[in-house]
């Protein structure tokens, strides 16, 4: 069998970081990593770097920036003039050239050689994220850099949070936790092999597929919750503990043994069961499978009794099922993303009025999510009902225009012009300064045009021509007012 060279072990760095190898090459790649200094210090820092160029991609825009994003795009290529040969060209090959130029750079720091340092091994395997509220690391006062977004998180270092504070880690390989106070937590272990210690708290956490040579572990006093990749929530109080998993399945063994699976609306607990109250309130039910479901400390289960909820905690609740919703946009799954609509209009609709301060921002998201759903289901006099919904709900003024004038667009192709001008027409109104009122202008102006409404069609240019004499709807805007471009 014959010796990898350093070409060849540079040349499977990263499929042996995958752990793509056969046993041959594995043997082969780590026995000259073993009499080769050059290669095993490539080795340790393309490790480090591939998970973390892998964990940087930037967050899926929300709704309302992909409708503007849509509206832009449809906006500019309506009315760009062809771009002349020589400068297409150049264009064209334009996207070849930026990738040559990282491929290039990605090969200088492929080949570097042992000239400089490498630069100095991270402390721990985890970065902090979100860090709100009195947060200590250690024997550091609350607040102090060590626990600073973008800090690594130390290893073996208990991690403390106030009443009301909270934080957010990304774990290297893909794991993202989130921690509510007060609690006590520590991370131990490896990015392989993660073991997250709760003491007190609760901890919500989505975990990307794991290797089978690959780990990942919360523990409490009296439960370990053992995961391949999913999202769940633990929550580890005084009395006990609680798991709840809103996708995939998990692992729990308990202190005394016993094991048992726990699959995505199913929970698993230590608390110990409250005796059968006169008058129960009823719980919150649970969210349907994968759909972002309830806080930790929001259902109990049958077995720990039937407790209330605060709105806080229906807050977060809503938000979780918004997040839910825009996966199951993205995944194509529209008839998933209404049932999990529906299940958290329910839970807000039992909150009642108590919450709408506190849940009143998410309630309207998920407005606006509903009718996006039943506009890309092709649901579309349902989806016009639901944007007008949020008109007369008065949510912020930009999601009201968003909401009207995607009302409006779907009129327009639906061969209605007088209720499509209407609409762009409230969207116009709803906020005047907003980011599509030049859009909402046009869209008004030709639409009236379309319904047979000189009159109106000729006011809405003048007044088009008016704001933006040199808009891009300038020549049609001259042409309906007979004054010509100016």
């Amino acid at each position: 069998m014959r010796a990898l060279g350093c070409a060849d072990v540079e040349a499977r760095l990263v499929d042996a970081i995958d752990g793509r190898l056969d046993a041959a090459d594995s043997v082969r790649f780590h026995a000259h990593l073993e009499g080769c200094a050059a290669c095993r210090e490539r080795a340790q820092l393309w490790s480090r770097l591939v998970p973390e160029m892998r964990g940087s991609v930037a967050p899926a825009p929300g709704a309302m920036a992909i409708r503007r994003m849509q509206i832009e795009l449809e906006r500019r290529l309506a009315v760009e003039p062809a771009a002349p040969a020589a400068v297409a060209w150049r264009w064209r090959w334009a996207p070849a050239l930026a990738l040559a130029a990282a491929a290039a750079a990605a090969a200088i720091v492929l080949w570097w050689r042992p000239g400089l340092t490498p630069p100095a091994a991270p402390e721990g395997y985890a970065t902090f994220g979100v860090v709100r509220g009195a947060v200590s690391v250690g024997d550091r006062a609350p607040g102090t850099a060590g626990a600073a977004p973008g800090g690594r998180v130390p290893i073996g270092v208990p991690i403390a949070l106030g009443t009301g504070a909270a934080l957010t880690m990304v774990v290297d390989g893909g794991a993202a936790l989130a921690v509510d106070g007060p609690g006590r937590l520590t991370l131990e272990g490896s990015a392989g092999a993660v073991a997250v210690h709760l003491a007190a708290g609760a901890l919500r956490a989505e975990v990307t597929h794991r290797r089978a040579d690959q780990t990942f572990a919360v523990l409490t006093r009296d439960l370990r919750v053992e995961v391949r990749g999913t999202k769940f929530a633990v929550e580890a109080t005084s009395a006990g503990s609680l798991v709840e998993v809103s996708e995939g399945q998990v692992a729990v063994r308990f202190a005394d043994g016993r094991q048992t699976l726990v699959s995505a609306g199913e929970q698993a607990s230590t608390l110990p069961r409250e005796p059968p109250r006169e008058q129960p309130i009823p719980a919150s039910p649970p969210a349907p499978a994968g759909g972002g479901g309830p806080s930790p400390a929001m259902a109990r289960g049958p077995a720990a009794g039937v407790v209330t909820t605060s709105c806080a905690e229906v807050a977060r609740s809503c938000e979780a099922t918004a997040r839910a919703v825009r996966a199951s946009m993205r995944g194509g799954g529209s008839e998933r993303a209404l049932r999990q609509i529906a299940e958290a209009g329910r839970e807000l609709r039992a909150a009642g009025p108590r919450c709408e301060g506190s849940a009143g921002a998410c309630e309207d998201e998920l407005g606006y999510l509903h009718a996006e759903v039943l506009n890309q289901a092709g649901r579309l006099d349902d989806a016009v009902a639901a944007y007008r919904t949020l008109d007369r709900r008065c949510p912020p003024a930009a999601m009201r225009q968003n909401a009207l004038y995607a009302a409006a667009q779907i009129e327009r192709r639906q061969g209605r012009p007088a209720a499509a001008a209407a609409d762009f027409e409230r969207a116009l109104a709803a906020s005047p300064r907003g980011a599509l009122r030049e859009d909402a202008l046009v869209g008004a102006m030709d639409s009236a045009q379309a319904a047979g409404h000189a009159g109106r069609a000729r006011a809405l240019a003048r007044r088009y021509l008016q704001e933006y004499p040199r808009g891009l709807a300038a020549p049609a805007a001259g042409r309906l007012t007979g004054d010509g471009v100016p």
